[in-house]
C-alpha cells in the first residue's frame, strides 16, 4: 500500500480530504445530503447542493499469456470524487485498488493487492484560457497517459511508448488550458514536477508494465520540467501534438531529456492514431529509449470495433528493438460498459511485453 509521506505534507493532505468532502457528507443540520440527480452510467452520482460528483471505474481482465499460466484478475477499482468550490475552486482525488484480486488454477490470491492514490489535486480557474493545478496529476506526455481509465481506451494491452520511458503520474504544479491560435483551439499544458521534496503518495506503476513482463524498473520523478501542446483541425478529426519534458528519475539516479509526438484523426470509416519519442540520458554511455506505435479503429455493425496496432520500441534494458502486433475487437453495448478481446504477438518482445490472449470487461460508472 502507498504511503503518504511523513511530516506536514501529510497532515495538509489529510485535512484537504476532510475540508474537500467530509463536509458535503455531513452537510447539514439534520445530517444529510441533498437528493442526487437522476444516475445514468458513466456519469456519475451528483449532489447538486454539495457540488459534488462521485464516481469511477472497475475493470475485470483475462491474460492468456504463451507458455505461462491463465489469470484472472481484478484489475482496477477506481473511486473519482470531484467537488467544485464557488465559481473557480476545484478539488478532484482518485482512491485506485489495483490488483486486488488475481485468481489462477491453483489459487485465488490477494498478495499482489495494492492502493494508490492516483490523482489528488486543487485547481483553480485564473481566467477562461488559464487553468493552475496543484497536487499529483497525469503527466502530460502524449493522448494516451492523459486519457488514464482501461475501459476508455480502445485495447487490453498498452503500448510500451506510453509506460517505459516517463513517470506517468507527476506531484508539483501546473498551467493548463485552450487558446484559440488561427481560428483553431491549440490546448496546453505546462507543469513542474518535484516529487523527492514533496511526492506524497508512490504510484505502483511499472517501467514496463504489461502483465508477465519481467523488468522491475520504475520511472518515479525525483523532479521534472516540461510540457505539452495539442493543436486542433479539420473540426477537430485531426490533433496533433509535440511534447518534451527534462528530467530526473529517483532509481536508477539519472537525468533524462524526452521529446515525442503524437496525432489522432478521425474519418468516416477508420480512425487513426499514434504517438512515438526517445529518451537520451545525460551520461552518453547510457542507450536510448526510442519507440512508436500506430494504431487503426474500424467500426462494424451493432457497437463492434476492430482494433489493430503496430509498435517497434528499442528499450534501454536489451539490445535490438522490440516489435509487437495487436489485433482485437471492443464491443460498447451500452454508455459506460466495454468489452475487449485481443490477441498479442511480437518479436524479442518475451521480457517486455509476452504474447498472449487478452479479454477484459470494464465499466465507468
Amino acid at each position: 500500500m502507498s504511503k503518504l509521506a511523513r511530516g506536514p505534507w501529510r497532515r495538509i493532505i489529510l485535512l484537504g480530504f476532510v475540508l474537500a468532502w467530509s463536509g458535503p457528507l455531513l452537510a447539514d443540520a439534520s445530517g444529510s445530503m441533498s437528493p442526487a440527480q437522476p444516475y445514468h452510467l458513466g456519469q456519475g452520482l451528483y449532489f447538486p447542493q454539495q457540488a459534488l460528483r462521485v464516481g469511477g471505474y472497475a475493470d475485470l481482465q483475462f491474460h492468456g499469456l504463451d507458455d505461462q499460466r491463465n489469470a484472472l484478475v481484478i484489475e482496477d477499482l477506481s473511486l473519482f470524487l470531484s467537488k467544485d468550490m464557488g465559481a473557480r475552486w476545484k478539488m478532484f482525488g482518485e482512491v485506485e485498488l489495483g490488483d486486488a484480486v488475481t485468481a489462477t488454477r491453483r489459487q485465488l490470491t490477494t498478495r499482489y493487492a495494492n492502493v494508490d492514490l492516483e490523482r489528488f489535486y486543487a485547481e483553480y480557474r485564473v481566467s477562461n484560457g488559464i487553468t493552475l493545478r496543484v497536487g499529483k496529476f497525469l503527466t502530460p506526455v502524449g493522448q494516451w497517459n492523459l486519457i488514464h481509465a482501461d475501459p476508455l481506451v480502445w485495447s487490453v494491452s498498452r503500448p510500451l511508448t506510453t509506460t517505459a520511458a516517463f513517470a506517468r503520474h507527476s506531484t508539483g504544479a501546473m498551467l493548463y488550458g485552450t487558446v484559440n491560435l488561427q481560428n483553431h483551439d491549440l490546448d496546453y499544458w505546462l507543469f513542474a514536477d518535484d516529487s523527492q521534496a514533496i511526492g506524497f503518495a508512490r504510484s505502483h506503476d511499472l517501467a514496463y508494465g504489461a502483465y508477465g513482463a519481467s523488468s522491475p524498473l520504475r520511472n518515479d520523478f525525483a523532479h521534472a520540467l516540461g510540457g505539452q501542446f495539442l493543436y486542433h483541425m479539420i473540426d477537430d478529426r485531426l490533433s496533433v501534438g509535440a511534447s518534451a519534458v527534462r528530467y530526473a528519475l529517483r532509481d536508477p539516479r539519472q537525468q533524462y531529456r524526452l521529446i515525442g509526438i503524437d496525432f489522432a484523426w478521425t474519418g468516416r470509416r477508420v480512425e487513426f492514431s499514434g504517438e512515438a519519442l526517445q529518451r537520451k540520458a545525460d551520461n552518453p554511455a547510457l542507450p536510448d529509449e526510442v519507440g512508436g506505435f500506430l494504431q487503426a479503429v474500424v467500426p462494424l455493425p451493432r457497437s463492434l470495433y476492430l482494433v489493430g496496432r503496430y509498435e517497434r520500441y528499442r528499450s534501454s534494458i536489451q539490445p535490438g528493438a522490440v516489435y509487437i502486433r495487436n489485433i482485437g475487437l471492443n464491443y460498447r453495448p451500452v454508455r459506460g460498459l466495454f468489452l475487449k478481446l485481443e490477441r498479442l504477438d511480437g518479436s524479442r518482445n518475451e521480457a517486455l511485453d509476452p504474447s498472449g490472449w487478452f479479454f477484459s470487461v470494464g465499466a465507468i460508472f
